[in-house]
């Protein structure tokens, strides 16, 4: 899946290989799920930046380029959907 990544969305498949590399082979499977997934951009970026969003702890286990590649994933999400950003630190909601 990072080979077509590399092609229309290299900074995705960036992220996607240093996360395999960094022993979170779970977290690059759910990125290529969703990008497999969506059937429209929005779709796509909205379950990429929420796969991103819930693992971002691991962003700190990413080399200085991958964790760069996160941010600019992470740019073209908020681009896409800028009323969210906002809410990005509160995280997903309890439930309960």
């Amino acid at each position: 899946m990072e080979t077509e990544l590399d092609r229309w969305w290299p900074d995705l498949a960036t992220v996607a290989a240093e996360l395999r590399r960094a022993g979170q082979p779970a977290a690059a499977d759910s990125l290529a799920e969703a990008v497999r997934a969506g059937a429209t951009s929005s779709e796509i970026l909205g379950a990429v930046g929420a796969v991103l969003r819930e693992r971002r702890a691991f962003r700190s286990q990413l080399g200085e380029s991958a964790a760069r590649a996160w941010d600019a994933v992470m740019a073209d999400v908020d681009k896409a959907f800028p009323g969210a950003k906002p809410l990005q630190w509160l995280g997903p909601k309890a439930k309960g």
